[in-house]
């Protein structure tokens, strides 16, 4: 595994600082070569990992929104279309949702059990860098106030520690992809922090119209395991982007679910 932060990036430093600390005080199995600090954005680092051997790289980062809303936020990089923000045109990056989903249940844990009362939630795949080794953003938002605070540097170093060791702990009985909803995912957090689901990438609605059959089926081809089902949220798509993307289920020979 290792570790990517931006020495420009307040809430990455915090994470990496906080795991340094774990390190210093034997209270990980992490090591300060694990941590990897680059000087520009992760979001342009596509040259940086590549040149990473590992099996997992986690980048860890601030997140920014509108709303300015405090939470913790995970997700895989890749552009379901036009490259804006890193990254290639459509083009994802590879995932391990059984990793991802045991990160995404222990922050959850961690963020009632120190208190932290911050919203925790999957994103779509957007944004850069492109990765061909597995890997997941895991990010504090959404604002300089909520990147720079101890705790939330702690809890995200915490469940960088310990998701490994989490993953003997969570049930997983179906890897899935979701298609269809918002930015945040709504239809599929209940089912990735409560349930028996993995989520290996997830298309959001407003990437359908544009979506082409040979970046939709990455999903299927770029992740550490079989993916058993599509989930669509059906409310979250127009009637004409449910029959864009069954036909490309039923093109592709998989199943799907609407929930």
């Amino acid at each position: 595994m290792r570790i990517l932060y931006s020495k420009q990036d307040p809430a990455g430093t915090n994470v990496a600082l906080r795991l340094s600390s774990m390190i210093e005080n034997g209270k990980t199995g992490i090591s300060e070569k694990d941590l990897v600090q680059i000087e520009g954005s992760l979001l342009y680092s596509d040259s940086i990992v590549k040149k990473i051997e590992d099996e997992f790289i986690i980048f860890a980062s601030k997140h920014k929104s509108e709303s300015g809303k405090p939470s913790f936020t995970i997700h895989v990089p890749g552009n379901w279309g036009k490259a804006e923000m890193g990254g290639k045109d459509r083009e994802i990056s590879f995932s391990d949702p059984v990793k991802m989903k045991s990160m995404a249940v222990l922050i959850k844990e961690k963020n009632k059990e120190m208190g932290a009362d911050l919203n925790v939630t999957l994103e779509v795949d957007h944004h850069g860098p492109f990765c061909a080794t597995p890997c997941a953003f895991i990010e504090i938002g959404s604002s300089e106030r909520e990147w720079k605070i101890e705790k939330y540097g702690k809890i995200v170093g915490e469940v960088i520690s310990e998701y490994e060791d989490n993953v003997k702990e969570i049930d997983v009985n179906e890897i899935c992809i979701g298609v269809g909803g918002g930015h945040y995912c709504p239809a599929f957090n209940k089912h990735e922090f409560e349930g028996n689901v993995a989520f290996a990438h997830i298309v959001p609605n407003y990437a359908i119209d544009s979506l082409e059959y040979e970046t939709f089926i990455q999903a299927f081809e770029r992740t550490t395991e079989e993916i058993d089902c599509v989930y669509i949220d059906w409310k979250g798509l127009r009637q004409e982007q449910r029959k864009k993307i069954i036909g490309f289920i039923n093109e592709y020979g998989m199943e799907y679910k609407r929930i």
